[in-house]
């Protein structure tokens, strides 16, 4: 419409800018099984309670590296997001467990990567935690998992880690740990303890410092690698104008990015308002442990969207306030809140429901913060490349930008409008004007006949 053009942002993007797509392993791979790959936590808790369904074949990417790759090429993207399955690599967790033909599979991918340019960026852990850990240590509840991960972490980093220039190590350690080990909503399912999501944050936190600095000591010199933690977030907006509704926003953003990203980007702590609500309840770093945890991201990685914390943040944790869809503004507070670091996106996107086809929403995609508030912003991810499992909305919502046939033998592959509109937006670096958008100066030719007509009806009385 002519008010949505006239407030439209139209411009391009700086020429390095990163456009990617995303997926995780247990929404997308399949082979739950095959191969020598041992149980993760989503294997279990999908057999568990009132699950419907189950992410054992997924999109079944395992077996179709050739149809991920072409999608890709399709998109025109420069980076893809992917993620390892610890239990495809070690089995039972630990190095001791080495399954050679997961390795391959990743090898392989990177391999196709690379044949036709596009950069991989690898998250270590998305959720899918070796079901043997859970067993027998109670998973991200033991501070044993600080060493187990930064051994795993060691593995991936060795043998990819010269076709690597992006890392993440954990993505959204929010899900994690409040819902995770505090509502039960997503794996492994525990829930009745309140202080537990809280002691699994800490660790959560120790294990992205302990892989950071091994990189930083024994990688990043001949690999020059960047690492960092992907952090999930909702925007929030005052109820009412007031100091004391600010203050209630900033507690809301505190206790779901703040818990994790001040310790990170700030001074190696958790913000005030964690500290004066949970007291006793809230583990504390030593002096030693700041120092370890601050500055262990080298960009900021930011998730953000409906599919993840909107609909997995409880009443409490809105503080009395108004949730708010906008990337604009949280994207511009990230920025003055934590030092205006790089910012790269890395999901984002809307999701339309699970009997939706190829037809979906292109204005998920809100990037004119990007340009229009100078936000240091070096890249974006669409979220996902595929229709895939969705954690705890099953195959309920679709949220690729290709759609996935799940009642076809082969899983039949066609991308939607969405990555038709994202696939335009990369080839145009941006939103150029549009040619008939464009303001038009010149003049007539001489010989240009300029006329005034009247047209009217006269009614006599």
């Amino acid at each position: 419409s002519s008010t949505v053009d006239s407030t439209f942002l139209y411009d391009t993007f700086p020429d390095k800018f990163m456009w990617a797509v995303g997926t995780a392993a247990y929404s997308v791979e399949g082979a739950w099984e095959k191969d020598g790959k041992g149980k993760s936590i989503w294997d279990t808790f999908t057999r568990g309670g009132t699950r419907i369904s189950r992410g054992d074949v997924g999109s079944d990417s395992y077996h179709n590296i050739p149809g991920d790759l072409r999608a890709l090429q399709q998109l025109g993207v420069s980076h893809y997001r992917f993620s390892l399955s610890w239990p495809r690599i070690f089995s039972n967790g630990t190095k001791e467990s080495y399954n050679e033909k997961g390795v391959e599979y990743y090898k392989s991918l990177i391999r196709g990567l690379k044949e036709i340019k596009v950069q991989p960026v690898v998250t270590l852990y998305h959720w899918d935690l070796p079901d043997s850990l859970q067993t027998l240590f109670g998973g991200w509840s033991n501070s044993v998992m600080v060493e187990l991960f930064r051994e795993y972490a060691d593995f991936c980093f060795k043998t990819f880690g010269s076709d690597v220039k992006f890392w993440i190590t954990i993505d959204n350690p929010f899900v994690v740990a409040w819902h995770g080990y505090g509502t039960g909503v997503v794996a492994p399912g525990i829930k009745n303890d309140s202080d537990l999501p809280f002691r699994v944050g800490h660790n959560l936190l120790k294990a992205h410092a302990a892989a950071w600095h091994l990189y930083d000591d024994r990688y990043r010199s001949s690999q020059g690698g960047r690492v960092s933690m992907a952090l999930a977030s909702h925007w929030i907006k005052p109820s009412r104008t007031r100091q004391e509704n600010r203050k209630a926003c900033q507690c809301s953003l505190d206790f779901v990015l703040g818990w994790f990203a001040r310790p990170l980007f700030v001074d190696g702590d958790y913000p005030p308002c964690m500290k004066r609500n949970l007291t006793h309840r809230l583990p504390s770093f030593t002096e030693a442990e700041s120092l370890y945890v601050n500055g262990t991201a080298d960009f900021f990685a930011l998730s953000h969207g409906p599919a993840l914390s909107f609909q997995l943040i409880n009443d409490s944790l809105r503080f009395a306030q108004t949730e708010d869809l906008g990337l604009r503004m949280l994207l511009y507070w990230v920025g003055a809140e934590y030092n205006n670091p790089p910012i790269f996106v890395v999901e984002s996107g809307w999701f339309g429901s699970g009997n939706t086809k190829t037809k979906d929403a292109k204005q998920m995609y809100y990037l004119k913060p990007i340009r229009f508030d100078r936000v240091n912003v070096i890249g974006y991810t669409a979220w996902s490349l595929l229709d895939g499992y969705e954690w705890y909305r099953e195959y309920g919502i679709r949220r690729g930008l290709f759609f996935v046939d799940f009642n076809t033998p082969d899983l039949k592959r066609e991308p939607k409008t969405s990555a038709t509109f994202y696939s335009n937006l990369i080839e145009k670096n941006g939103f150029p004007q549009l040619p008939e958008n464009r303001p038009t100066q010149g003049v007539f030719p001489c010989d240009f006949a300029w006329g005034v007509a009247a047209n009217s009806i006269q009614v006599k009385f």
